[in-house]
């Protein structure tokens, strides 16, 4: 079988071939901003969920690409119980049901997350979720990544709602972005930010964690990090 990838950044296939995420691969600019068509032929016999090893020895080949790991502090929400404790929802089927209630729920079924637009936001779902899968889910959401940090086990449902463009920075406040809602660090109770005008029906996903008595926190934190020492920009052919 072929493997076939186009107009992706390098960034892209790094990401997918070392199994990191966006924030923990340090290079020029360019292997984010450089598209590239990449064709591969999968070896006999080899499987599918040996795609990260074989972009591996690709990447290699045709882009020269050397690595190394590091650990670096890096900046990053840690998501913590609010003032109060956590209010969470726990997913009630039981596991050995799941195909049951998937099947008449619908879209249900555990491990399931939707995104829906409404007239009152953006509502991001999450049917039996544990705490490190929303760590993730709010992350795609956030200026930087997202750590659970509440120690929390088991599994729950989720139902935030939050305005899209609050997603990237929060207007007003002088502090930069995300500045307004986390600086005081407003607990479960609080008023949203004055820089939201009541009018908006929904604040920023900051916000609508607060909901479950919960709270993003800016910390810095040790992360492992990819750093990309070699990549030639003009590949050899596919």
């Amino acid at each position: 079988s072929m493997l076939r990838y186009s107009n992706v950044s390098l960034k892209d296939v790094i990401r997918v071939a070392f199994k990191v995420k966006d924030f923990q691969i340090e290079g020029p600019d360019w292997l984010e901003a450089q598209r590239f068509d990449i064709v591969a032929k999968f070896p006999a016999g080899a499987k599918r969920e040996q795609t990260p090893e074989l972009l591996q020895s690709l990447l290699a080949e045709r882009f020269q690409l050397k690595v190394h790991r590091d650990t670096k502090d890096h900046a990053i929400y840690a998501l913590v119980a609010a003032k109060g404790g956590p209010k969470l929802k726990p997913t009630e089927a039981p596991a050995n049901e799941q195909p049951e209630s998937g099947r008449r729920g619908g879209p249900g079924g555990r491990g399931n997350t939707m995104m829906m637009m409404g007239p009152d936001g953006a509502h991001l779902k999450a049917t039996g979720a544990t705490l490190p899968n929303l760590a993730e889910m709010i992350a795609r959401f956030a200026d930087r990544p997202v750590v659970d940090e509440t120690g929390i086990k088991g599994e729950y449902d989720f139902d935030l709602t939050f305005m899209p463009e609050n997603m990237h920075g929060m207007p007003g406040g002088g502090s930069g972005p995300m500045g307004a809602p986390l600086g005081a660090g407003h607990g479960a109770g609080a008023p949203p930010p004055s820089a939201d005008a009541p009018a908006q029906p929904a604040g920023s996903i900051y916000d609508s964690v607060q909901a479950y008595g919960l709270k993003l926190e800016k910390r810095k934190a040790p992360l492992e990090m990819l750093v990309i020492d070699h990549a030639e920009k003009a590949p050899t052919e596919n």
